[in-house]
This record gives C-alpha cells, sequence and structure tokens, in this order.
C-alpha cells in the first residue's frame, strides 16, 4: 500500500518535487543526526542538544505522515516518545535507550533509502520499534515509583519559597514550543500542499539543484578554453619577438593577459560548483568508531581536523571506501585494549585522528593511532611465511618498502580473521582506489607509539598541473601531484640489478624506467650522457624514477581522451593540447608501475 501510494505521488507532477525535496533534506536531516547522536552519549543531560535531536525526529515524521509514509512515521513517533522524556529531563540515559534511539535511527535510513530507490521489498521496523516500546515501557514504571517523592520535593519547594526562584527559568522553558503536540486537519485553514510548497520555496531561495551531468558539461567547456587561453599565451609569445615595442603587441600582451586571468578565475569557479566539504565522509566515522569501539571492548576516541577542507564530488565518492578500511585497521591491529594499554604506561583510551587539509592543487589526508604500531620484523616473518618474499630479499628491505608489504594482496598479521578489518583484503582496497586516483600512500609507524597514514591526492582529476620532460626528442608529461622530486644523477651512479637500472636515492633503492622503451617498444638511441635527469615519481606506496633528458617546465593542462580510434593505449592517460597546437601525451603512472612490476 505505501509503495503504491510512493508511486502515485512520483507520477504526480505537482508532488514529485515535493517528494524528492523531502528525500533530499531528511538524507540532510538524517547526516546531523549520526554525528548528534553519538555526541549524545559524551553530553547526555544537554538540553539544547536533546531539542535539537528530538525537532529531527518530529521534522521526519511529520513531513512522511502528510507523504503517507506510515512506517517511517510510525517508527519516528515511538523515537520521539522516549527522546521527549529525554529532553525533559524525566529518564536519564542509559545503553539500552542509545542502543534502541541508534537502531531506530538506522531502520529510519534504511527506509529513506529504500524510498528513495523506489524499491518494492517491504522493510521491517518492527524489531526497532519494539526496542523503543521496551526501554519507554520501563522509563514510564520508574517515573510512577518517583512520582510520589517528587510531589513531597515540589510541595516542600513550594512551601519554603523557593519557587520564587524558577520563575524566570519557567518562563524560559515556556516560550520552547511543545513540539508533542500534532495539528489536526481541521485546525487547518489552508491546505498542507500549499504550506508545503510555500515552505519549500521560502528555504530555496539561496540556493538551487543542478544536475551533476550539466557540471560536467560545464567543466569540459573551461577545458577547452583553458586550452584556447594557452593557445592565445603561445601566440603572443610568438609576436613579441617579431612585432617587439609596437602597438599591436603591447594590446595582443594585454589581451593575453586578461584572457589568462579571467579564464583562471573562471576554471576555479566552475571547479567550485563541484567541491564538497570533506567532511561530508569525515561525519560518518564518530558512529563507526563508536560501533567497533563496542564490539571490540576498546575504550577510542575520535578527533577529526579540516573537515571543512573541500575537493571534488568524484573523489569524495571514491575515498570514502579507502578510509573505512584504515580507520577499521587503526581499531582492530593499531589500539590495544585498556587494560594492555595501561600495562604500557598509556592512557586506557585511545585516539584515532582523521585530519584534512590543502597543499597546493593536492589534498592531504592523514589517519593517525596512539596504538601499538607496525612492527617491521612482524611484517617480513608474515611476507616470508605467506611466501611473499624471501629471507635474503627481506634483509635488503628498508623499513619504508617493509610498512609497504602490508599494501601486498591477501597480507595481514592478523591472529584471527575478523570481520572488522577486511578479513585481510582491506589494504589492498585501499591501494587499488588511491592508485586509480593517482594519489601518494605513506606509511610511518613506531612500535608502542602509532601508525600514521598519509594520502596525498589531487584536488580535481580533469585539469591538473604538469611537468614537461624531453625524453629523445619527444615531449612527454608527468602529472604533477605524483612528482616527489627531480634529482641530477652522474652515469656512474646509476646501476643494474637483475637487468634493471636503479640508483640509490638516500637510503633507499629506486628502480628506474625507460619511458621510450615501454611506449614505443625499444630503447632511446640517444647519445651517452655524463649525467642524467631523474624524475622521482610515486603513486600509492610505490616509488621509482623516470629517466628524463630535459626539463621543460611546468604547465596547467587539460587531460583529453585519445579518442575511440587511437583508444586506450597503456601506459598512456590521455593527451593534451599545447599552445602551439602540438599533441602531447600525458603518462598514466599506474600503467607504467604495472609495467616496471613484469
Amino acid at each position: 500500500m505505501e509503495n503504491e501510494l510512493q508511486f502515485s505521488l512520483l507520477n504526480d507532477p505537482d508532488m514529485k518535487e515535493i517528494f524528492e525535496s523531502f528525500v533530499i533534506e531528511t538524507k540532510e536531516i538524517l547526516e546531523k543526526l549520526d554525528l548528534n547522536l553519538v555526541d549524545l552519549e559524551k553530553r547526555s543531560q544537554d538540553t539544547e542538544l536533546l531539542n535539537d535531536i528530538f525537532r529531527s525526529f518530529h521534522t521526519v515524521k511529520g513531513t512522511a505522515g502528510f507523504l503517507g509514509l506510515d512506517k517511517l512515521t510510525f517508527l519516528t513517533h515511538h523515537a520521539e516518545d522516549i527522546l521527549n522524556k529525554l529532553r525533559k529531563l524525566e529518564v536519564l540515559l542509559d545503553d539500552e535507550i542509545m542502543n534502541a534511539i541508534l537502531l531506530a535511527y538506522d531502520s529510519m535510513k534504511e527506509l529513506v533509502l529504500h524510498i528513495e530507490s523506489n524499491k518494492n521489498e517491504e522493510i521491517n521496523v518492527d524489531e526497532a520499534v519494539e526496542a523503543l516500546k521496551i526501554v519507554l515501557s520501563r522509563c514510564e514504571s520508574k517515573s510512577a515509583a518517583q512520582s510520589d517523592i517528587e510531589i513531597e520535593t515540589q510541595t516542600t519547594a513550594i512551601q519554603s519559597g523557593e519557587i520564587q526562584n524558577k520563575v524566570s527559568e519557567l518562563v524560559e522553558v515556556d516560550e520552547i514550543p511543545d513540539l508533542t503536540c500534532e495539528i489536526t486537519p481541521e485546525k487547518i485553514n489552508i491546505s498542507k500542499q500549499e504550506k508545503i510548497i510555500e515552505a519549500a520555496h521560502k528555504k530555496g531561495d539561496n540556493t538551487i539543484r543542478v544536475d551533476v551531468e550539466r557540471l560536467d558539461e560545464l567543466v569540459n567547456i573551461v577545458s577547452e578554453l583553458v586550452l584556447g587561453r594557452n593557445r592565445l599565451s603561445q601566440i603572443y609569445h610568438e609576436a613579441s619577438i617579431d612585432y617587439e615595442g609596437t602597438k599591436l603587441s603591447r594590446d595582443l600582451a594585454e589581451t593575453s593577459r586578461h584572457m589568462d586571468l579571467m579564464t583562471t578565475e573562471l576554471q576555479l569557479a566552475v571547479m567550485k560548483t563541484r567541491m564538497i566539504k570533506i567532511g561530508k565522509v569525515f561525519n560518518k566515522f564518530p558512529r563507526l568508531v563508536r560501533d567497533l569501539s563496542k564490539e571490540t571492548k576498546k575504550d577510542i576516541e575520535l578527533v577529526i581536523h579540516g573537515e571543512e577542507t573541500e575537493l571534488d564530488k568524484t573523489l569524495i565518492e571514491e575515498i570514502n571506501d579507502p578510509l573505512v578500511h584504515l580507520v577499521r585497521n587503526s581499531i582492530d591491529h593499531g589500539v590495544e585494549l585498556p587494560e594492555d594499554r595501561i600495562k604500557k604506561q598509556k592512557p586506557a583510551k585511545g585516539t584515532i585522528t582523521l585530519a584534512a587539509e590543502h597543499e597546493g592543487n593536492n589534498i592531504i589526508i592523514t589517519i593517525q593511532d596512539d596504538g601499538k604500531g607496525i612492527d617491521p620484523e612482524k611484517i617480513k616473518e608474515k611476507a616470508i611465511e605467506k611466501g611473499l618474499l624471501n629471507k635474503e630479499r627481506a634483509k635488503e628491505l628498508t623499513k619504508q618498502e617493509i610498512f609497504n608489504l602490508i599494501f601486498l594482496p591477501g597480507f595481514s598479521t592478523a591472529e584471527k580473521v575478523t570481520n572488522i578489518s577486511g578479513r585481510g583484503v582491506g589494504m589492498d582496497v585501499v591501494k587499488t582506489n588511491i592508485t586509480k586516483l593517482r594519489g601518494i600512500i605513506n606509511v610511518d609507524s613506531e612500535v608502542d607509539k602509532g601508525t600514521k597514514i598519509i594520502l596525498k591526492l589531487p584536488l580535481t582529476l580533469a585539469i591538473i598541473q604538469g611537468l614537461l620532460v624531453g625524453i629523445n626528442k619527444e615531449t612527454v608529461i608527468i602529472p604533477l601531484n605524483s612528482v616527489i622530486e627531480v634529482v641530477r644523477v652522474s652515469s656512474e651512479q646509476i646501476h643494474t640489478i637483475n637487468k634493471k637500472e636503479v640508483i640509490q636515492l638516500r637510503d633507499s633503492v629506486l628502480p628506474l624506467i625507460n619511458i621510450h622503451k615501454l611506449l614505443f617498444k625499444f630503447a632511446s638511441n640517444g647519445h651517452d650522457r655524463t649525467w642524467q635527469y631523474v624524475v622521482v615519481v610515486g603513486i600509492a606506496e610505490k616509488r621509482f624514477g623516470i629517466k628524463v633528458d630535459m626539463l621543460l617546465g611546468q604547465k596547467e593542462v587539460v587531460i583529453k581522451s585519445l579518442g575511440s580510434y587511437l583508444g586506450n593505449i597503456q601506459g598512456i592517460a590521455g593527451s593534451t593540447i599545447m599552445g602551439d597546437g602540438k599533441v602531447v601525451v600525458i603518462l598514466d603512472l599506474a600503467e607504467l608501475i604495472n609495467n616496471l612490476r613484469e
């Protein structure tokens, strides 16, 4: 019956917009509730917080009732009953009440997702409603038992004149509207539909909702404009040589600078329309940490920094899974049990820190815990045991290379398999996702001090900063966000191990790759050089060097596909058009790493 009503709403042009607005706004309320409910355990008697939570449930109930979503109305009504007693401080929050409210919240979330997807299967909310009824019944029994004591206390207060001291407080309380009172249809002078539409229009005056595909089209147009800007800049530089000092040269210079400025501003404005605060992802973790802490019998506090940091919508969608795996690993493998932490003279409560910040055209996300850390020797033993590493090679590994072993498929140091940290495949999933986003992973850890994992990701994937390099008279572009450093080495510093070139870079051995050979299947025929530039790049946890002949500078470029005729070419992410009209390829470092491994 409810699904039939929902279907009729979606086919009514006047109601469809209201229904879609309900889903969007309810999801926003649920996101806020996720944080508030976790916060409630720490501030169980905060009346302002309790009122806020109560209003959230009441708002959902009211609109759901109007739309005929009976299950959602029924569920939120029972949650309201217990929340009303909590906000009036008639009962105190305990674990049983908290668990019942969280179960109701989870059922609400499931119902809203079900409603949004317009699925036919039924969602059972009986368990959540029954849990709410049980705690409400218990609370009412306690209230009845205490009523005589409360009456006697109030009488004493009146007789002693103390009631006069409470007048101001009571006036303030009376000003808060009693949201438990339902407005019956008979009391409404205008139709509900008109009222909701009017409210929706008032709320939406300063915002509009735009389909993401339209934003993608806009980004593509700006990308073409960036190419045109680069072309104009190239023409100006060529003309300034032939027409130096003339009015034509000055006018062209002024126009070129103006176009450069306007294009940059337009590009930033368009990119910002796709930017979302990373708090949208971070705000899911307090509940996750809370639930897993109880499941593992650990006491863990989650600290969040930089939730206002913005990045592209595409990246927001892609980083959720890697972050979930990393936080789960910190809880399961990182933070110790309270008794074990006390033995190590550490606070019983562990801390996991989730932070984000901008660094140039990149975003840096840090996941840090103060747990037991990663033991390099234990990692090596497990790798040898699983046949992923031999003893001779294990002796040659640096500390960082040992840490990187945790990203191998199926690698796990867990004593027993649990459902918390991904059954031994979590870190491999992290690596796969970060590689796809052209990001870099760094792991730093110290035994009994904790572990820090740093993710470095580009802010957007459409327009990138590129390092132009010359390789055997060819120009190629290396994505700058993957460039760690550039070094100049002599031919004597390049060694061969197992028929592969390497260099010693500080305390590590860095493998070198010949781009020309990988892309064109034959080695560069350039003359022997006494020195060589090496661009050190990283993708996920891997590091390697690219031999180049010349460094041609840094440029903002637009990634364009090679088209259906050429299709996908291994090792090439796409191409871009330079200011002089020349097409230059952009390297796909993830595929180059795979080629290097082969």
